[in-house]
Order: C-alpha cells, then sequence, then structure tokens
C-alpha cells in the first residue's frame, strides 16, 4: 500500500497499519514531509517563499496547512531537531521509516542538498519519550491536516 503518512496525516494507523501488522504486508508511505511543510522552511505569520509549493497558493488545503494545529506540530519537530543536532525534515523522516510495518517511506527531493538530508535520517533515533512528544501534539490515528478531505481533487494544479 503506499498511502500518504505523516505527522499532520496519520489516519491508516486506524485500519491499514493494523492490516499490514496482521498479513505481513508492506506500507511505503509518500509524502513524509507533509508536502515541504515538516521541514520547517515555512513560519508561522508569513507568506510562503517565492519558489515553494505553496508560494501565492489558497485554498482550504492550504489553509489547513498553514493553521496553528500544524505549527504546533511543527514546533515540536524542530525542537527535537535541535535538541539532536539534526534537521526538522529528519525528524519528520525517523518518525515515519520507525512506525509499525512501514517498509520505506517515498522520499521526493528536487535537490542534491534534499537528498543528503533525507539520507540523514537513517541515522536519527527517536526514543519512546520523544515519540510520546509528537504523540501529544500528532494524535494516533487522526489528521490535523486530511490530505485527501482538504481542497483536492482531479486537476488540482491546473488551476494555478
Amino acid at each position: 500500500e503506499q498511502p500518504p503518512y505523516h505527522l499532520l496525516d496519520r489516519r491508516i494507523e486506524r485500519e491499514l497499519v493494523p492490516f499490514a501488522q496482521t498479513y505481513g504486508t508492506a506500507l511505503i508511505p509518500w509524502s513524509p514531509l507533509a508536502g515541504g511543510f515538516l521541514t520547517g522552511k515555512y513560519q508561522r505569520g508569513q507568506q510562503p517563499g517565492e519558489g515553494t509549493r505553496y508560494a501565492g497558493r489558497e485554498g482550504d488545503r492550504t489553509r489547513a496547512l498553514f493553521s496553528e494545529p500544524s505549527f504546533a506540530v511543527l514546533d515540536v519537530v524542530q525542537a527535537l531537531a535541535k535538541e539532536k543536532g539534526c534537521t526538522p525534515s529528519q525528524i519528520a523522516l525517523a518518525w515515519v521509516a520507525g512506525q509499525p510495518a512501514v517498509t520505506s517511506p517515498i522520499i521526493g527531493p528536487r535537490t542534491m542538498e534534499q537528498l543528503e538530508d533525507n539520507i540523514g535520517a537513517a541515522s536519527v533515533t527517536l526514543t519512546d519519550a520523544d515519540r510520546a512528544r509528537l504523540d501529544e501534539v500528532s494524535p494516533p490515528g487522526r489528521a490535523i491536516v486530511p490530505y485527501y478531505q482538504a481542497d483536492w481533487g482531479p486537476h488540482q494544479y491546473a488551476r494555478f
């Protein structure tokens, strides 16, 4: 199965993860960085910078993503990154990669720098206490930004 899965949308934990664990199937989730949001490049109260995925975009999905609950998750991701001496991307990727039944997250770097950063996540270890901190702001099985229910449909990007 290839579902979207990240700290802002954990709904696959309700059925897909238990199914994969029970029947020994692989989960290879995509968008582990929530479309780049969990990299830390977007800031609370600021418009997305030029050249970023969300520059100049509006709509329900963008408003949901740039909401206080999303930034609360990002705050914890950034705090853990600072404590561990790594990047927010590496925390978010290490979290996904360490989740039950996940074989490997699908990454989508656009630059060599992003690829090297993503690969660095393999050396990041999250403790049970780290995961508990993330669970506090991103409850298991819940969605802060439901990927498929927020301004998503055929030809979504055609209007931009």
